[in-house]
Parts: C-alpha cells; structure tokens; sequence
C-alpha cells in the first residue's frame, strides 16, 4: 500500500497553537466512508483518505489511543457518538 501526502492543512506551530495545554479541548471525528476529518476546537487537524481496501476497517469499535512520551494525565468526558446516515 502506497501512503502519499497530497497537502498540507497549515503550518505546524499555528495548528498546535489552536490546542489548549491546560484546559479542555472539543474534538470532533467524522468518519464517512474511507474518510476521516479530525477537528481540535474547531479546527481540521486532520483529512485522510484510507484507500486500503485489504486493511481498512469501515465498521468495528471505537477506542481512543495515547502515544508512547513523557508521562502525562490524559482525561475524556461527555463523549457522544452519533450515527450520520448515509444519504448526508
């Protein structure tokens, strides 16, 4: 499977900006299809295309993930899932 980068969403430390260290942030995943959009507080962090037809996954759980650093606290509250239908 070939991975490209087609662009770019914004300078890297004007989009890290927009994430609030010390305080609560809003996220929101939409998931349509073998498109994933993540925003942070508004803002698309993320757009990604997943064209792997052997590996993708279009149903399945939901989990949330933390990545290997320095020790930190990490908290979720009030997460909502909501089904789109597919005609939107």
């Amino acid at each position: 499977t070939v991975r490209t980068v087609t662009g770019t969403l914004g300078d890297s430390n004007e989009l890290k900006a927009k994430i609030n260290k010390d305080d609560w942030n809003t996220c929101l995943i939409v998931a349509k299809g073998n498109r994933l959009q993540h925003f942070v507080n508004g803002v698309l962090m993320s757009d990604v295309t997943d064209n792997d037809t052997t590996n993708r996954r279009l149903a399945g759980l939901v989990g949330v993930q933390v990545h290997v650093g320095p020790p930190m606290k990490v908290e979720y509250k009030n997460i909502l899932l909501k089904q789109i239908p597919a005609a939107q």
